[in-house]
């Protein structure tokens, strides 16, 4: 086990929850979280985020175990022990992978879809791991942006965090994030001004609305989007949808359904390993309050069905390589 200070972000641990056996996991900086993960904050608690899962986890540092790369090499070399637990032995694969807590915090932006709000160049790791979103990096005494002069990070909230030059920075790429978001609003919203294209005819009394496809260069990171979206509205919750929420939902998957046959593929083997979209989707037809959503994602699902079993096929593929590790 370890002690409270020695824990720092970035550092990788054991942790154990309830009858799985212990999983390989970072500690995870407060201000990175998503919102409904930050909201379950526990007193007395960091925050570990699993590898080769997409869940996080709040627990007391005293409980958690260092895994260090000798624990790494002893778990592998008892490999055919635990053969029967292939998604552990793919969650040691990528912590022993672990390069530094940066490219995991972009890899995991990206897979929860929200890389709009990584507004940071650099994410530094050997935080205090009980800072809250609340707390931002500042200058101290001649050191540098966020470092004090004795090496370690100021997180006073009444200090300045930036130099003008880098607000204007910071604003520029803010403004460029949101700007990204609304143009991926765009091509999902399903209302009829910016689904629909509408071609005046002659005499000016009708119109003809055409269908406005989805721009296949960008379809990973809409499929990400859809996610990201239909998730917050449907699974990641402690109350009930609204009626927005709901109606929102239908529009997405009626956006989805759209597009399915689209000319390039729009939903293709990429988009899909990326985005885990189809997870989603068996989430939600395996959900009996969601009801009112299971026939139009029975049907997506049906449509990806050569696509899914070509994802299955790699996953088995995956796990033999492990094993042969």
């Amino acid at each position: 086990m370890t002690n409270n200070s020695d824990l720092k972000t970035g550092d990788l641990v054991l942790c154990k929850v309830g009858s799985f056996p212990p999983w390989p996991a970072v500690v995870f900086p407060q201000r990175y979280l998503r919102n409904d993960v930050y909201k379950k904050r526990k007193a007395a608690r960091v925050a570990v985020c699993f590898f080769n899962d997409p869940t996080y986890y709040w627990e007391q540092p005293q409980k958690l175990k260092r895994l260090t790369s000798e624990v790494i090499h002893d778990y592998f070399k008892e490999k055919k022990t635990n053969a029967s637990l292939p998604d552990l032995i793919a969650a040691y694969k990528e912590a022993k992978n672990f390069t530094n807590l940066n490219d995991f915090i972009t890899a995991k932006f990206s897979e929860e879809g929200r890389l709009d709000e990584l507004l940071e160049e650099s994410i530094p790791q050997g935080e205090d791991p009980f800072l809250s979103k609340g707390h931002q990096r500042s200058k101290k005494n001649n050191g540098k942006q966020g470092d004090s002069t004795d090496g370690t990070f100021d997180y006073s909230n009444n200090s300045t965090s930036t130099n003008e030059s880098s607000r204007k920075k910071r604003k520029l790429k803010s403004d460029e994030s949101s700007e990204n978001e609304k143009n991926l609003d765009t091509q999902v919203s399903s209302s009829e001004k910016n689904t629909n294209a509408i071609e005046t005819t002659k005499n000016k009394n009708s119109t003809k609305k055409k269908r406005a496809k989805l721009d296949s260069s960008r379809n990973i990171e809409i499929c990400m989007l859809f996610r990201r979206k239909i998730q917050k509205n449907l699974i990641q919750r402690d109350t009930a949808p609204s009626n927005q929420e709901l109606e929102e939902t239908h529009n997405l998957l009626t956006k989805i359904e759209e597009n399915l046959y689209n000319n390039p593929n729009f939903f293709d083997i990429n988009a899909l390993r990326q985005s885990k979209l189809h997870k989603l989707l068996k989430v939600i037809v395996n959900d009996s309050n969601l009801s009112e959503f299971h026939e139009v994602s029975k049907r997506i699902l049906l449509s990806w069905t050569n696509t899914i079993h070509q994802l299955k096929l790699e996953k088995i593929a995956e796990h033999k390589e492990i094993q042969e590790i």
